[in-house]
Formats: structure tokens, C-alpha cells, sequence
């Protein structure tokens, strides 16, 4: 086991004939990090989102833009998928700004809309979603609120509701499997809290280690509170230890996002569009283990794309950060520019021509798909002036 001179772990391993997958790590605030257990595997990690879907009502809402457009195209039984949605709702009764809740919706379908009951010049919308991020449940609800709507992740404004039925809860949250780690072998730390448990357990951080032993970026929190211990399935000295609380995340992993771990174990690849085999939730969680690249350092440097498989916003920032950087990069740019973000994006460090290869193939595959505030352009339409405007020179082939 190696460390940095700031007491970080470079690499994690064991002298054993089975894998090594992942590591439960304590993190100090100096940065020291200490193992207590390292593992063959880890199951309850993944489930189907399908679970987590809920049904919301934007009450007394003014949409604008994209948002809008949506609630104007919902009518009779149509249904009108949008994508992610934002939430920040501020409690009208304090003036404490750090009051306020955020909540990302993910995978919305806008199901409904009709005249408010509660404002006749308003709509009350009916969404069907993931909630991703948010306060637990428990969370007592503000009695008056002004809930600010957002387009996506840092997003330009779509408006503002009155309340969002259903968004706090009056129930028990959907139940998220436990995590269970198997073939531990637990460290001393470990050892002590399962001779002597604490409440509420010690919040650790589980790690995705690669073949090598050394953390990927997957780097989870977790609550080490057991429920039960019993001798590995693997046999030898190891255990299996079950975790009650899960993964702090308010939603698990999906299950498209093992095989992308899987293949990043083997480190990072050497060949281009490796991703492609993924659906958009797999590339999306591919783009979370690439390298960030600034672009070329050459000037007048010519970039080859590869739009084959460029069909939907992960695919195409992968094929982009590939066209930049090589197979696992990423090229340094905030896409959320596209949804309203006021960074502005970020010129890359030299000007390049960017050859984008059937060009075609993406332009037909997102013609429906937009995140523009407006609601008026494609995905395509409005990538393509983004980068002529951060001074890459497109070439559509």
C-alpha cells in the first residue's frame, strides 16, 4: 500500500490470488487516509431507477421558455419528455439565505398541464420523475415558498411555481438495497467497530479500485453501520459484511453503469469509442472516469471526429473529448453553457479546426433533443455556434 507525502493513497493491494475491487477508507480532514477494509466485491450498489420514479405537481406555476413550450405541447394523453429539471425553493418566512433547498430532477416526462386551481392566469403541471438530489424526506416542507425552476444543472431560469406537490413527502422513502461487502477483509479499525458497533455507524468512503490496485472516480460515501457478518462465500479468512444504511447518494447507481466500471478496471483505453458499446446512461457515467483535456497545444492544430456514434449528449461529448484529447479524454468546457449557464464557456487554450466526420448522423439523431432555455433549437444546432464562438474553426463532413 503506497501513500503521497499528504498522507493519500496511491495504490491499494493485497497478496491475494482473488481481485481486488474495492477499498472502505476513512478520510481525515488533513487529508490522512487510512483502509479498513479491502474486498473482492460489492453487491447493492446498482438498482433499477424505475423504483425511484415519483409524480409531481408544479402548483400555481409560470413556465417560460422550453418549459412553456412543453406544457403547451402536453395535451390530451401526450406526454412530453424534457430532461433535467432544477428546483431551488426559498422559505419566504426567514431571511436566512442558507435556508434554501435544491432538488435535481432527472428523466422528466411533463404529463399534464391545465389552468391552476390555485391562480387561474397559472398552470399546474404534472411531472413524472427521478429526484436525484434533494434533502431527505423527513425534511419539514416551508409553509410559504417561491420555487425558482431551472433548466437543468446550472441552467438559465424556466420560470417559477408557487409549491411542487409530493416534492418534500409525507411518506417513507423508496427503500434502497443495503450494501453488502464481500470477501473483506477487514483492518484493525474495522475489526474494532464490529466487536464494538457504534450507533449510526462511521461515515466512510467507498472506493472503486482498477486492476492495479489504485482509486478510480468512483469514490462513494457510506455509512459502515452492520447489520450482519458471516464467513465469506469465498471462503478463507474473509468475510462478508452487510452494510444497512447504503450509499449516501439519494439515488443507487444504475445498472448500465457496472459494465462501464468494469471496463475502466482494465485502466484506460487505448482505443477509440470504447464508450459507444454504452447506452446514454452508460456514457454518461464513462465521462465521469475520463481525463480532462484543455484541447491541443499546437495552434492551427487539425482535430479528426468521429460522429458515427455521436447520438445523444454523452455520446457527443465523448466523441468531442476523443476528437481533443485521445481515447479517455475529455475536453475542459462547461456544456451547461447550452442550458443558460452565465460562465460563458471557456476558449480553449489554442485556436484548432475541429473535422466533425459524418456530421449528419448527429444531426438527425438529436433533432428532438434540446436543453436551449428557449426551446427552439436541437442539441446539434446549438452545439456547433457554441464552438465557433470559443473560436473553434467546425467542419462538418
Amino acid at each position: 500500500m503506497d501513500d503521497d507525502e499528504d498522507g493519500s493513497l496511491r495504490e491499494v493491494g493485497w497478496g491475494r490470488d482473488l481481485p481486488l475491487r474495492f477499498a472502505l477508507v476513512s478520510e481525515e480532514w488533513d487529508g490522512e487516509q487510512t483502509v479498513w477494509a479491502r474486498c473482492v466485491d460489492a453487491d447493492g450498489l446498482f438498482m433499477d431507477r424505475a423504483v425511484f420514479r415519483e409524480q409531481l405537481t408544479f402548483l400555481g406555476c409560470a413556465p417560460t421558455g422550453r418549459l412553456l413550450k412543453a406544457a403547451e405541447r402536453c395535451t390530451g394523453h401526450a406526454t412530453v419528455p424534457f430532461g433535467a429539471l432544477d428546483l431551488i425553493v426559498e422559505d419566504l418566512d426567514t431571511e436566512d439565505p442558507y435556508t434554501c433547498d435544491y432538488f435535481a430532477l432527472e428523466d422528466v416526462l411533463v404529463l399534464d398541464s391545465a389552468p391552476s386551481t390555485q391562480d387561474p392566469t397559472r398552470l399546474d403541471l404534472v411531472v413524472e420523475c427521478v429526484v436525484s438530489e434533494g434533502p431527505r424526506l423527513h425534511r419539514k416542507e416551508p409553509e410559504r415558498a417561491d420555487v425558482l425552476l431551472l433548466n437543468g444543472p446550472s441552467g438559465g431560469p424556466l420560470g417559477r411555481c408557487l409549491r411542487v406537490d409530493g416534492l418534500y413527502g409525507d411518506g417513507p422513502e423508496p427503500a434502497r438495497p443495503p450494501v453488502r461487502l464481500i470477501g473483506c477483509e477487514p483492518a484493525p479499525n474495522l475489526v474494532r467497530r464490529l466487536v464494538h458497533p457504534r450507533h449510526g455507524g462511521d461515515n466512510l468512503k467507498l472506493w472503486l479500485l482498477d486492476g492495479e490496485g489504485r482509486p478510480t472516480a468512483v469514490d462513494e460515501y457510506i455509512a459502515v453501520d452492520v447489520d450482519e457478518c458471516r464467513p465469506s462465500t469465498l471462503g478463507g479468512a474473509l468475510i462478508d459484511v452487510t452494510l444497512k444504511g447504503g450509499l449516501f447518494r439519494r439515488v443507487p447507481f444504475p445498472p448500465a453503469a457496472r459494465p462501464v466500471w468494469d471496463a475502466w478496471r482494465a485502466g484506460p483505453p487505448r482505443e477509440r469509442n470504447a464508450w459507444a458499446r454504452f447506452p446514454t446512461v452508460g456514457r454518461s457515467e464513462w465521462l465521469r472516469f475520463t481525463e480532462v483535456c484543455l484541447g491541443p497545444e499546437e495552434p492551427g492544430a487539425v482535430c479528426e471526429m468521429d460522429g458515427r456514434y455521436a447520438t445523444d449528449i454523452p455520446g457527443l461529448h465523448c466523441a468531442i473529448g476523443e476528437a481533443v484529447g485521445g481515447p479517455g479524454s475529455r475536453w475542459h468546457q462547461c456544456w451547461n453553457v447550452l442550458r443558460g449557464c452565465q460562465c460563458g464557456g471557456e476558449a480553449p487554450r489554442v485556436p484548432f479546426t475541429l473535422v466533425w466526420h459524418d456530421a449528419d448522423v448527429s444531426r438527425q439523431a438529436l433533432v428532438d433533443v434540446s436543453v436551449d432555455a428557449d426551446g427552439e433549437l436541437s442539441y446539434f444546432e446549438a452545439v456547433v455556434p457554441f464552438l465557433e464562438r470559443m473560436g473553434v474553426t467546425v467542419e462538418l463532413r
